[in-house]
């Protein structure tokens, strides 16, 4: 399994452990950013069950659609960046068998953000048609639109995570090995 997570030697030369070590900390940084939304609009969203009143739950409702399409909004620019600048990169270093195995598990992730999205839409289409006066159970089937929509993307978050971090680690250790290898070497 090491020679499949192994650098490409005929990609050594292009190595730059400092570009490389910037791309997985700015995707480290983005989804702890987007993570922390999502636990803020899931937080709110469950807090609709809670209310007594609808017009305070319509206002909310309203404000939660502010968020979520505003995280769907970073969560396309971010996907945009993994699939132009991350994972090309990633790839580069990787075995052709183990590129092509992330390749096909990267796509099963994207089909977890169309669900996502899907559902965003579904609350929003709901929010954008609601009356008034709205009532309770209104308010509570679109905290469950919204709450559903949440675990989709925290789940989408960790797969990947799951996936990509232990590949970035891995490539980041050969980088290394390989930087300290070369110069340990004296020149011929």
């Amino acid at each position: 399994m090491s020679d499949r997570l192994s650098i490409q030697t005929n990609r050594a030369d292009n190595v730059n452990p400092s570009e490389f070590r910037m791309l997985a900390q700015r995707l480290k940084e983005e989804h702890v950013q987007m993570r922390e939304q999502l636990s803020d609009i899931r937080t709110l969203a469950a807090a609709l069950y809670t209310l007594d009143d609808c017009s305070i739950g319509m206002c909310r409702l309203i404000e939660l659609q502010d968020g979520i399409l505003s995280l769907v909004e970073e969560l396309e620019q971010h996907s945009e960046w993994e699939e132009q600048v991350l994972f090309p990169s990633l790839q580069t270093y990787l075995h052709p068998t183990m590129a092509i195995s992330v390749s096909r598990s990267m796509h099963v992730l994207e089909q977890d953000h169309d669900l996502a999205k899907r559902v965003v839409q579904s609350y929003v289409n709901g929010v954008n048609a609601m009356s008034v006066p709205v009532d309770m159970d209104f308010v509570h089937v679109m905290a469950s639109e919204l709450l559903t929509a949440c675990l989709i993307l925290l789940k989408h978050f960790t797969l990947e995570e799951e996936l990509v971090y232990p590949l970035i680690n891995r490539i980041m250790d050969q980088i290394e090995e390989s930087a300290s290898t070369r110069s340990a070497t004296p020149p011929q």
